[in-house]
């Protein structure tokens, strides 16, 4: 029964978005970008935006467009439904591996409740409609995790029961029991090597999603952890994590470094998201922060309106001509030109941007504080896209968050190491939503994590009303 559950849900994960990778949806301006992006690196020109352009396309990352832009080269042309279905089947494989993260961590049951949610999820399938990276970012981190999951597993079943290690009754047991433990030693560092696969999953993520590649590093840390007795064995394990996510990253940094001239791990752009995250006046809200500036710099409204706005206009009148005819990042851009000459866009941001956070933090801590709050409650209150706002979605994500906090509270009690491995990767993301700008579309990819401990909840959630009904 559970294997035609799985194949069901499976089937259904696989149907729903092949088929809107067919039909394809409304690209988001970012989708726009790496399509533009891909078909100038299949006609030969680059990794650019081309002209008019109101970013360099050094701001976005290279994931998708580099995979896109190969998956023409392959294909002979710009084909992009093709593009969309490749994308499509690497985001389908996000629904086997949160029912092999949940029943790893909790059983069969626990791994179906998770793969069906991330099988019907919205916003996901939405997001196959387009050249986007958030479900193949998806993929990747739920993939990476899994792979280290079946990495740490890789022991005896006595020695996890247990066995010789936890003491015998005869007086050779000690030595019996040390004997066991450094042979165990000995296997876990023939095995360090198998941890490069998640580092490759991990250096992937970062091509697609930059958050990634400083959450890799605490990644690295929790895996040190984990060998508390054995240092060098933990020391290497995670010192082959990190060497995965360079062999991945490294030549991507190499070519920035010869094109911008600067040391660019991934992408810029940096600056300018610090900045609109930061921005207490927008109140959390990214869509407001470009009105905010242009509302407290009458003279960049004014600047920037001149070619369309008589002078005798009203500063109201010229915020509105600027916010409809300007994207955010020209409006950035426009002010840190006046405010720091000749410093590079991204460099005036960030510099801005931390001095208004360090400001903020000292002068107005608990406004501040208001502020983090409202942003971490609109990236998880419910999932991008507005069909994520019908009843019976957002009831469908609520559901999620609230099994997945309690699924991993119970997964602290079981398996203490899974249990801060993914929670190091939640706070992760939501520190990074708390400090720069606070996107739904951030959480989205923690999806499948969260729908695996969902399903841990869930299932314990059921075990123990079973139990008091008995009772």
């Amino acid at each position: 029964m559970g294997l035609f559950a799985l194949v069901v849900i499976l089937l259904l994960g696989l149907g729903l978005r092949v088929d809107y990778a067919w039909e394809g949806r409304a690209p988001v301006y970012d989708a726009v970008a790496y399509e533009r992006i891909a078909a100038n690196l299949e006609q030969g020109e680059g990794f650019t935006l081309g002209a008019g352009a109101t970013q360099p396309a050094s701001n976005y990352s290279p994931g998708v467009p580099l995979l896109v832009g190969g998956i023409y080269e392959l294909s002979g042309g710009m084909h992009e439904r093709f593009a969309r279905i490749v994308l499509a089947l690497i985001g389908w494989l996000s629904v086997l591996f949160a029912y092999l993260i949940g029943r790893r961590l909790s059983g069969p049951a626990a791994g179906l409740a998770g793969a069906g949610a991330v099988a019907i999820y919205p916003a996901l399938l939405e997001y196959q409609g387009m050249l986007i990276g958030e479900p193949l970012a998806a993929t990747l981190l739920s993939g990476a995790v899994l792979a280290m999951l079946c990495v740490r597993d890789r022991r005896p079943a006595a020695y996890r029961a247990g066995g010789a290690v936890a003491g015998v009754p005869h007086s050779g047991g000690r030595r019996e029991a040390a004997s066991e433990h450094m042979g165990e030693g000995r296997r876990d560092m023939t095995r360090a090597p198998r941890w490069l696969v998640p580092g490759l999953m991990l250096g992937a993520l970062a091509l697609v999603r930059p958050e990634y590649l400083g959450i890799s590093l605490l990644v690295a840390v929790v895996v040190l952890t984990r060998d508390r007795t054995e240092w060098r064995t933990g020391a290497a394990k995670a010192a082959i994590l990190l060497a995965g996510v360079a062999l991945v990253v490294a030549p991507w940094t190499i070519r920035n470094a010869a094109v911008l001239d600067r040391l660019v791990p991934v992408s810029t752009g940096g600056g300018q998201v610090l900045f609109a995250g930061s921005y207490l006046p927008s109140d959390g809200d990214p869509e407001r922060v470009g009105r905010e500036v242009l509302e407290r710099h009458p003279g960049l409204a004014r600047r920037l309106s001149s070619p369309f706005v008589a002078d005798s206009a009203t500063n109201n009148e010229r915020v509105e001509t600027v916010v409809d005819r300007f994207r955010l990042e020209q409006i950035l851009a426009a002010l840190a030109a006046q405010r720091h000459v000749g410093v590079p866009s991204d460099e005036a941001l960030g510099r801005m941007g931390r001095e208004r956070l360090w400001d903020d933090l000292s002068e107005r801590p608990l406004e501040y504080g208001g502020f983090v709050a409202a942003k971490v409650w609109r990236a998880w209150s419910r999932g991008p896209r507005e069909v994520m706002e019908r009843p019976a979605w957002v009831a469908l994500h609520w559901a999620l968050v609230g099994f997945g906090l309690f699924g991993l509270a119970v997964l602290a009690r079981r398996r203490p190491w899974e249990a801060l491995l993914i929670g190091t990767l939640l706070v992760a993301v939501t520190a990074i939503v708390a400090l720069l700008v606070a996107s739904p579309r951030r959480v989205l990819v923690t999806i499948p994590l969260v729908a695996a401990l969902a399903g841990v909840g869930a299932t314990a959630s059921y075990t123990w009303l079973c139990s008091r009904v008995r009772h």
